[in-house]
């Protein structure tokens, strides 16, 4: 009897073991990793992308720092999964400088998942400020240009 107990365990765990990442979507993850270069509080160097924060846009779901949706005007912008840092940067305030000179300053509302990209299907890189429309006409950029190098501060 106990023969068959051992032999009905085995069988469950290799059926989690075999479907564990069709239930999970681990099997689509393509990691960047949780590590975001380090912050140098005199600019951290950093690619802009673009992200739409409203309902039905393509950010997704509502932001993971206070569950709401940002609409345009607003600045704002999630960072990659390291420097979101599980949250602690939500709701501070970041200064983005482009090489052309001009800065504006944006709100953090969201993490940019480098680790399994659950907001956009695909993993951020580790070094992504993505913000709004209104952050990228603060600085004069091109949205059509999809990534550019900018520094960030805290502010």
């Amino acid at each position: 009897m106990a023969n068959i107990s051992v032999l009905m365990v085995l069988f469950c765990l290799s059926n989690v073991i075999t479907h564990l990442p069709y239930l999970t979507d681990a099997g689509s993850c393509k990691s960047n990793g949780h590590e975001s270069p380090a912050i140098n509080p005199s600019g951290t160097h950093a690619v802009l992308t673009l992200n739409n924060f409203g309902h039905g846009g393509d950010g997704g779901p509502p932001s993971e720092c206070d569950g709401k949706f940002h609409p345009l005007p607003q600045r704002v912008v999630a960072l990659s999964t390291g420097w979101y840092s599980n949250g602690r940067r939500c709701g501070r305030k970041i200064r983005i400088k482009a090489r052309n000179g001009r800065s504006t300053v944006a709100k953090v509302v969201d993490e940019c998942d480098s680790v399994c990209g659950k907001s956009h299907g695909q993993a951020c890189k580790t070094n992504v400020v993505d913000a709004s429309q209104t952050v990228w006409k603060d600085l004069g950029l091109n949205t059509d240009d999809g990534e550019v190098p900018v520094t960030w501060t805290m502010v």
